[in-house]
């Protein structure tokens, strides 16, 4: 055999086993359900935030209007120390609330940047989560304030009479997720 067709045997032996190798090693972490860990990280949501309890007992009824003077009043932050831009869902983590204020006359109000989200804790339950926000928008490394004020709304002709031995333990709850974008919509 001629020295030439041999080396030119042994390049292309050489050449499709480096081919092979390298496509093995590119396409191997990407294979899903594969029995090997496999992980990649591109980024991480690390949220905090710095006063979450709320307990409330013997709530005395007030007109709504009211609700900035006499309310139960709770300013909080929210912080981001990840490196993503986050969206976030912000609860009342409800640990105990007695059946005199699982009513509509027990309300909450949320105020952050330009928004008022209002509600009430007609469906609450002991120890669940009760939805006051979501897909609010974070960037990665900042902090967003927000102010809570929950209170019995007081209706002249109702008798709120037995509100008045109701107690509720709560704290606020914080969750989030990675945004791909500049939105959480």
């Amino acid at each position: 055999m001629n020295k030439s067709i041999k080396y030119l045997i042994i390049s292309i032996l050489i050449l499709v086993v480096v081919t092979i190798s390298v496509s093995y090693s590119y396409f191997a972490p990407h294979i899903i359900n594969n029995t090997k860990d496999t992980k990649v990280s591109t980024g991480n949501v690390d949220l905090s935030i710095d006063d979450e309890s709320i307990n409330a007992v013997e709530i005395p009824p007030i007109y709504d209007e009211d609700y900035e003077l006499l309310a139960i009043h709770k300013n909080f932050s929210v912080i981001t120390k990840g490196s993503l831009n986050t969206c976030v869902n912000l609860y009342i983590n409800i640990s105990e609330i007695s059946d005199e204020l699982k009513s509509e006359y027990l309300k909450y109000k949320l105020i952050y940047d330009d928004k008022i989200i209002d509600g009430n804790f007609k469906d609450a339950k002991s120890n669940e989560k009760l939805l006051i926000d979501n897909n609010i928008f974070m960037d990665s490394q900042s902090e967003k304030d927000f102010d809570l004020y929950i209170w019995v709304s007081y209706q002249e002709n109702v008798d709120q009479t037995n509100l008045l031995k109701g107690k509720v333990k709560s704290s606020i709850f914080v969750e989030g997720f990675d945004s791909k974008n500049n939105t959480c919509k």
